[in-house]
């Protein structure tokens, strides 16, 4: 009789552990089935500029808020990778249905005028459109070596100081007889009227040009001209103002009267006199 009873309460013992058992493989199946089906309820874009929100929204193909775990990382990647602004794209999820994408995303550098192509930090060329105005423009031809030294150089330069820069020249340094002494060498006309010289050796002097700037404008009353940074020498520089510039061409231009004169007064007393 004992035994028997003993029996029973196993029983009901295992029963139980089962049925616990069970309701916990089923809760377990529900969580699952319900994170499966989250859909995305919040999409964040970061790092983008010139990309919208809707363009990597609708390149990506998630305009409709699919389920969250459906959305491939993989495919989205490859989808945004498509975009000639894209460098790389990072992808992030939460349970609670957040998708989160990181983008880096290239920089515009300028608009080439030959060939009517905006240039790219990653060196690609896009279509121009109305999106780009402010950029530089690079208004002449440079051979593709040094073109592409242009390109890399641009890339370190801030974004503040690129924004300064109406037009980029190509303008080799050359000797009053035409040989030219440094091949790399750039005339850039800055939005404030200022011109620098520089080449792609030191370009990333450029990222001292506004702190140059301020520093003229607030030491010297003649604060516009040129500054010169295609030193070989690093951290030098040389500015001079236009109003200096126009004092040096007319001392040069009295010179060369007074040297005009001084030869017509020597021909005068050379002549013989008449008998």
């Amino acid at each position: 009789m004992r035994e028997e009873r003993i029996k029973k309460k196993k029983r009901h013992l295992n029963i139980k552990r089962f049925l616990i058992f069970l309701f916990i493989i089923v809760i377990i199946f529900y969580i699952i089935y319900s994170i499966c089906n989250i859909k995305i309820t919040q999409i964040e874009i970061n790092g983008t500029n010139m990309i919208s929100d809707l363009e990597i929204i609708e390149m990506a193909e998630i305009k409709d808020y699919p389920r969250i775990f459906s959305a491939k990382s993989f495919g989205i990647k490859n989808r945004l990778k498509k975009l000639d602004l894209v460098n790389d794209v990072k992808i992030s999820r939460d349970f609670f249905g957040k998708l989160t994408i990181n983008i880096d995303e290239a920089n515009v550098l300028f608009y080439n005028k030959s060939n009517d192509k905006i240039v790219l930090s990653n060196k690609k060329e896009i279509d121009f459109n109305q999106n780009y105005l402010g950029v530089p423009t690079l208004i002449n031809y440079v051979p593709n070596d040094i073109y592409n030294k242009l390109i890399e150089g641009l890339n370190y330069v801030d974004k503040d100081v690129l924004k300064m820069i109406s037009e980029i020249e190509y303008s080799p340094f050359k000797t009053k007889d035409g040989d030219i002494i440094d091949d790399t060498r750039f005339l850039l006309r800055m939005n404030d009227t200022n011109l620098v010289y520089m080449n792609t050796i030191n370009i990333k002097k450029m990222n001292k040009y506004i702190e140059l700037a301020s520093a003229f404008l607030a030491t010297n009353d003649e604060s516009h001209g040129i500054l010169y940074l295609d030193s070989a020498i690093d951290g030098s520089y040389y500015f001079e103002s236009y109003e200096s510039i126009a004092r040096a061409e007319e001392e040069a231009k009295k010179a060369e009267e007074e040297a005009e004169k001084e030869k017509e007064k020597e021909k005068k007393d050379e002549k013989p006199s008449s008998n």
